[in-house]
């Protein structure tokens, strides 16, 4: 049954209704009944909006009232530069309460102000009979206050915890205002000493104050998976978390996110793995990845990142100018399969999506205007600042040091498969956008790019492709690969040898039958396909000033086909432009070497 709130406003106090049992947390403000709706709202029970967090404004710019030495989140109702009390304590107990009387729904109201909410400083435990209801994004706000230096909403730990429902709300995760021992907030960056602690770490999410984290025991990062865990998330917003929106790579199960926005996380937008089914979910501005799958698998439909890998002034809120790039994806798969439906990654700092050694059983991709490391436009990088590398390790603005050369935007494509990616079933749509405002906004030089060297073989994958790096690049199928070890490009003796061990569609033709320019070498072609080779060359390559060695004709344009059977290729060379040529030359390979060529008459 519910407390009269006329009763609360005449006694200047906490009634009680008859029957009310005794609260078992010390902290409640009222003991709760037994709801025969199962339904409980946390007003009825003393828990109001305690706390909200007031800007200061430059310019165009906002800042959180911290730059100004006051907390960034305040008390509601008290003298400006108040510090929020904790109602993490009485909210928990009141979710505690409700789970000893059989479950049922916690309703918290909010206020329709998105800087009014309630203020937590130790995470809310999400029960398993427990299902924790806000009146939508617009209105009920959770804020994690200064110097927290936690999650803000966790699973509870233990074989029992099967199940967690969150919906309807927002959560503020105030990354300014967290510290983790060592931050220096005096200056636009941060100084640290210890890395294990970086926001973009996904193995030690201990120190990274995630909006929601799903781990075996939030308290005990060493703990083991105690059993399976299913949860549902829905209508939440998270903005400002220091690390993720929500991480749930350390927990097996089912668990469903849809209609999820991240904004402005510090770390990666979504830390994922382990059967994470992604519906209607968005990141944007985040510092690191889009999404990143570290292990296990996920499902991501109508999902999307855009300007991921933006580094901001670390006061800054709301609006105002992003300061430089990262070379972050939209998405990151490492290892593990995941599949996707509908998913797009558009003007993030480095490629769209990049696949480590993984797989994807279905993918409909979407890659528009990533590699915004190119982007010269003074609205989103108005001090010119170069882009800077993704690895935390050697982060430039983390450690206030660069320890490797800036990344280059030749080394992006809109997607990538690196390492032993394989048995991915990739549709790929790419675009590069085009020009905007004083430069080029948005500069996704290739659609693809694959690593043969390292073991990128048995993909199946279609692209449809936008061209225009500079408006006329019409090559930007692939690319030769960055290696991340050492920060240099490896080029291939030929960017298109991976084609052979994949199979790849083009806007719409076969990339085994698309002409391509002829090596100088011509015994040096062992991949199926038409190549053109224009200008002079003799047999041997000892003619100086020669062009191309191994030519059959004395120069000219020749035509050059080679074709695979049964692990056998065979070249034929045809002059184009000689009508009274007689003969086509042809040659074939044994398991040995290339033999030489052989004239053949056409008649």
């Amino acid at each position: 049954m519910r407390v009269d709130r006329r009763a609360l406003i005449r006694g200047g106090g906490l009634a009680l209704a008859a029957g009310v049992v005794a609260a078992q947390p010390a902290a409640a403000a009222t003991a709760v009944t037994k709801s025969a709706k199962r339904t409980y709202y946390a007003s009825d029970f003393g828990i109001l909006p305690k706390a909200y967090m007031p800007t200061h404004q430059v310019g165009d710019r906002k800042y959180s009232r911290g730059k100004l030495g006051e907390p960034n989140v305040q008390a509601v109702g008290s003298a400006p530069g108040t510090a929020a009390i904790d109602q993490s304590d009485e909210i928990n107990a009141f979710l505690s309460q409700i789970s000893s009387l059989g479950g049922g729904i916690a309703i918290f109201e909010g206020d329709a102000s998105q800087l009014t909410g309630y203020g937590v400083k130790k995470p809310i435990v999400m029960l398993p009979d427990v299902a924790i209801w806000g009146l939508g994004w617009n209105k009920t706000t959770f804020f994690l206050l200064d110097g927290a230096n936690c999650s803000v909403f966790v699973n509870s730990p233990g074989q029992s915890s099967n199940y967690q429902a969150l919906r309807d709300l927002r959560i503020n995760g105030n990354r300014w205002g967290q510290d983790f021992g060592v931050l220096d907030y005096a200056t636009p960056g941060a100084a640290i000493g210890d890395l294990t602690k970086h926001p973009a770490d996904a193995n030690n999410w201990q120190f990274n104050s995630h909006g929601i984290l799903m781990v075996p025991d939030y308290k005990n990062p060493l703990a083991t998976a105690g059993g399976d865990t299913y949860a549902h998330f829905e209508n939440i917003y998270v903005v400002n978390p220091y690390g993720s929106a929500a991480m749930t790579s350390k927990i097996g199960g089912e668990i469903r996110f849809r209609n999820i926005v991240s904004q402005g996380a510090g770390g990666n937008g979504f830390q994922a793995g382990f059967d994470t089914f992604l519906s209607d979910v968005t990141v944007a501005v985040s510092e690191h990845h889009g999404f990143l799958q570290a292990n296990g698998s996920t499902r991501f439909s109508n999902t999307k990142a855009f300007w991921c890998g933006q580094v901001f002034e670390r006061w800054q809120v709301g609006g105002g100018s992003i300061n430089t790039r990262r070379a972050s994806a939209g998405y990151k798969i490492v290892g593990g399969t995941c599949e996707f439906a509908s998913s797009e990654a558009q003007n993030c700092g480095g490629e769209g999506f990049l696949f480590v050694d993984a797989e994807s059983v279905n993918g409909q991709i979407s890659a528009f205007a990533n590699n915004m490391l190119a982007d010269s436009d003074t609205r989103s990088n108005p001090a010119k600042l170069p882009g800077i590398p993704y690895d935390y390790v050697n982060d430039a603005v983390w450690t206030n040091k660069a320890s490797k050369p800036a990344p280059t935007p030749e080394n992006y494509p809109g997607v990538r498969l690196n390492g032993k990616s394989r048995y991915n079933n990739l549709v790929i749509t790419s675009r590069t956008a085009g020009l905007q405002g004083s430069g080029p906004l948005g500069q996704q030089a290739y659609a693809l790019g694959l690593d043969a060297a390292n073991g990128t073989v048995k993909n199946n994958i279609s692209v449809t492709h936008s061209d225009g790096y500079d408006g006329k690049r019409i090559k930007g199928i692939l690319t030769s690969v960055l290696n991340g070890d050492i920060g240099e490009t490896i080029q291939a003796r030929d960017v298109h040898s991976a084609i052979v061990n994949n199979w790849i569609v083009a806007d719409g033709k076969a990339m085994s039958d698309a002409v391509r320019q002829a090596p100088d070498d011509l015994f040096t072609i062992d991949v199926p396909g038409t190549y053109i080779a224009m200008g002079s060359g003799d047999m041997q390559g000892t003619v100086a000033n020669t062009k191309y060695r191994n030519h059959p004709f004395a120069g000219g344009m020749v035509r050059i086909i080679c074709s695979e059977f049964n692990g056998h290729l065979a070249m034929e060379a045809i002059r184009l432009d000689e009508a009274v040529a007689p003969f086509t030359s042809i040659k074939f390979v044994t398991d040995a070497n290339w033999q030489a060529w052989t004239k053949r008459s056409r008649a």
